[in-house]
């Protein structure tokens, strides 16, 4: 894996709840470079670990994804997505509508996340490979133990090894498949995925995927 550590990033719950608002009220929706109006790489790995319809699904650090609008009409209705920005989860209610009524919408920190319940399906499209620091990780796995329940599955997609070594002007770490698995050592490999999304602008951005499923 490699990373580059010349952004100044912030580094507290905060700051970081205050950078990713402004990222999300600075822009329009598809200004950014993840928007992706159909999340196909995501939708195929949430098919492949099969769970039930009516079972508990997070989307982490959703932003302005798509990812609950489609599973809200696919029939799954036990879904939470969380992200730092308020304007951002707001933007997914007011798309999803009376038909994600029952989607619930939290403005949350994924490095401290407390939720109360488990689910059987934790999903994240780039937001690990933002954490540089091994204690960010740390946090990041202890929010996963708390909220996964024993043999749930995980979804987590990030810049694979040919990708962009920045991602909204902080630094990323990119990670094969292999990299990507061993950082969840609880867990073992389902599946592997990648694809070259295409940026709104036309710029090609290499992400690697995995599917994993609890010991529990």
């Amino acid at each position: 894996m490699t990373m580059t550590d010349s952004v100044v990033r912030p580094e507290d719950a905060a700051a970081r709840k205050d950078y990713w608002e402004n990222v999300h009220t600075g822009k329009d929706v598809d200004g950014v470079s993840w928007w992706q109006s159909v999340p196909e790489l995501s939708l195929g790995l949430v098919d492949k670990a099969g769970v039930a319809k009516d079972a508990g699904i997070i989307d982490v650090g959703a932003g302005w994804s798509t990812l609950v609008d489609h599973l809200v009409e696919l029939g799954y209705t036990d879904l939470t997505a969380v992200d730092l920005s308020a304007t951002a989860l707001q933007t997914i209610r007011d798309r999803i509508g009376p038909a994600g009524d029952a989607v619930v919408l939290d403005v949350a920190d994924v490095l401290d996340l407390q939720r109360g319940r488990t689910y059987a399906l934790w999903h994240d499209r780039a937001v690990f490979h933002f954490l540089i620091d091994e204690e960010e990780r740390d946090d990041y796995r202890a929010s996963l133990a708390r909220c996964l329940e024993p043999g749930g599955w995980l979804v987590v997609a990030t810049f694979g090894p040919d990708g962009p070594t920045t991602c909204s002007g902080l630094p990323i770490v990119r990670y094969t498949h292999e990299e990507l698995a061993a950082e969840f050592p609880d867990f073992d490999l389902v599946d592997t995925a990648g694809e070259d999304h295409l940026t709104p602008w036309g710029t090609s951005q290499q992400f690697t995927a995995v599917l994993l499923r609890h010991r529990g």
